[in-house]
């Protein structure tokens, strides 16, 4: 129904309706504070020690707001710091009826060509934009690379020709993703990669909510101290646009 019609002179022209796509994504801030002793910011003359300050405290930012838009904070949900997952929504956990196509990586002996099979294969589920690209931990970007033929051979030797075999345009190593798990009404899941492309996922803010960096002078304890601090909400607007590579853990495989 979300075909562009036809039309007939003297047709009512009807609407088309996004029942499913209508979700409200509100913004949340995220912040990063620091502070340094003046005395240390006069004694240190090797280097531009605030510059150092503001361009970590940037980076730090920027990490974790890719961390929650890839899988989350990874904080409990009880805890004061979380990074909402209704204000910016992971792409692991996202709604796989409408959003993420879940592909799961049959347990073999050959799990890197299982993990690369799998993901060629459900390719024929993607509708997101243009060529994606795939997120995966160093260690299953390593193992596919350690892949040899009959006569040993490196079958991918570089992560280019491994990107092409795969489908996707480059592939990203995260740490953070190494040995990921959630648990559903069917078992334990073992995050293995994200395909998406990060087009098909918007970041947005009101007037006011970019980047900002404030810094101010504590008297009493003779601290200059920093802020930097954003005000953003984010999800995916395409359907099945990102496809979520996980490998089932059962008793007899703890994975």
């Amino acid at each position: 129904e979300a075909r562009a019609r036809g039309y007939i002179k003297g047709n009512q022209k009807l609407e088309e309706v996004f029942g499913l796509l209508t979700r409200e994504t509100g913004p949340q801030t995220i912040y990063k504070k620091q502070s340094l002793d003046r005395d240390d910011i006069i004694d240190i003359t090797d280097f531009d020690v605030v510059s150092w300050l503001r361009q970590e405290m940037r980076g730090k930012l920027d990490e974790e707001i890719a961390r929650a838009i890839l899988v989350g904070d990874g904080r409990a949900n009880t805890s004061a710091d979380k990074i909402k997952e209704g204000n910016v929504r992971p792409i692991w956990t996202d709604d796989p009826d409408l959003f993420v196509v879940r592909a799961n990586v049959p347990t073999t002996d050959n799990m890197p060509k299982s993990f690369i099979r799998t993901a060629v294969m459900s390719r024929v589920d993607y509708r997101g934009s243009g060529n994606p690209t795939l997120f995966c931990s160093e260690r299953w970007l390593t193992e596919c690379l350690l892949l040899e033929d009959s006569i040993g051979r490196p079958l991918y030797d570089s992560e280019a020709k491994l990107a092409t075999a795969m489908r996707v345009s480059k592939i990203v190593s995260v740490p953070i993703m190494d040995n990921l798990t959630r648990t559903d009404e069917t078992g334990t899941h073992k995050l293995m990669g994200i395909i998406v492309n990060l087009k098909d996922y918007n970041v947005g803010c009101d007037k006011g909510g970019q980047v900002s960096m404030f810094d101010d002078f504590d008297i009493d304890y003779n601290k200059q101290k920093y802020l930097i601090e954003t005000r953003i909400s984010g999800a995916l607007v395409v359907p099945f646009s990102a496809i979520i590579l996980e490998q089932l853990l059962t008793n007899e495989n703890p994975g």
